[in-house]
C-alpha cells in the first residue's frame, strides 16, 4: 500500500515541507525534533566529528571556507551516535531524487565511524526507507521509531555474522537441505526478503 501523508497543493520550498510535514510526522514516529539529544538539524556531514559526537550544524559553518554538505536531519541513537540520515525534498520533487545526496552524507559519516547509517528519503508525501546495503529504498508508512531502528541495526549485525554459523549435522545432514540453507543465508545477506523453498 501506498502511502501518502494529508495536505493540499504542493508547498512551496523545502523548508516549508520539513516545517509542515516532515516534522509533523517524525513527531508522530516518537522523535523530538527540537532535542539535539535525539534530532540534529541541517547537519554539516563534512566538518562535524562523529567519533566525538561533535555534531556542527548550517549556522556553525557557513561563513568558514572548509568543505561543507548539509543533511537536513541526523537522528540520532540512544547513545547520541548517528542511526539516520534524512533527506527531504519539497513536495513538488520526487522523493528520490535525493538518494545519490543522502549516499554521500552516509559515505561522510561512515568513513569517520565505520559503520552503515539508514536512510530516509521524503518529499513530506512520500517516505523512502533505505536499510543499505542490505536492502533496496522501498516506500513506507511512516519513519521509524528510535527503537525500530535501532532493532534493525541489531538485525544487520547478526545478518553480517550469520554466514559464520556452522549448520547443525544433527538437524541438517542432507546435501540439498546444506545446499538451500546456504543459498537462503546468501539471499539474506543480499537483502532479500522473500525466499521460495
Amino acid at each position: 500500500m501506498v502511502y501518502k501523508m494529508e495536505g493540499g497543493p504542493d508547498i512551496d520550498s523545502e523548508f516549508q515541507t520539513r516545517l509542515q510535514k516532515i516534522d509533523v510526522a517524525l513527531e508522530e514516529s516518537g522523535w523530538k525534533v527540537k532535542s539535539r539529544a535525539m534530532v540534529i538539524e541541517e547537519l554539516d556531514t563534512k566538518q562535524s566529528n562523529f567519533k566525538r559526537k561533535k555534531y556542527l550544524v548550517y549556522r556553525d559553518t557557513f561563513e568558514n571556507e572548509l568543505e561543507s554538505k548539509y543533511a537536513d536531519y541526523l537522528l540520532l541513537d540512544g547513545n547520541g551516535d548517528p542511526l539516520a540520515v534524512i533527506e527531504a525534498k519539497r513536495t513538488s520533487k520526487d522523493s528520490i531524487a535525493g538518494q545519490k545526496q543522502a549516499e554521500e552524507y552516509v559515505s561522510d559519516i561512515k568513513k569517520q565511524i565505520g559503520k552503515d547509517i539508514f536512510i530516509f528519503l521524503s518529499n513530506g508525501y512520500e517516505i523512502w526507507f533505505w536499510n543499505k546495503p542490505f536492502d533496496n529504498p522501498r516506500l513506507v508508512k511512516g519513519f521509524h521509531s528510535r527503537d525500530d531502528l535501532e532493532r534493525i541495526r541489531f538485525q544487520n549485525y547478526a545478518k553480517k555474522n550469520f554466514s559464520d554459523i556452522p549448520i547443525k549435522k544433527e538437524i541438517i545432514d542432507r546435501p540439498y537441505q546444506i545446499e538451500s540453507v546456504k543459498r537462503i543465508v546468501e539471499g539474506i545477506q543480499k537483502g532479500r526478503r522473500k525466499f521460495l523453498i
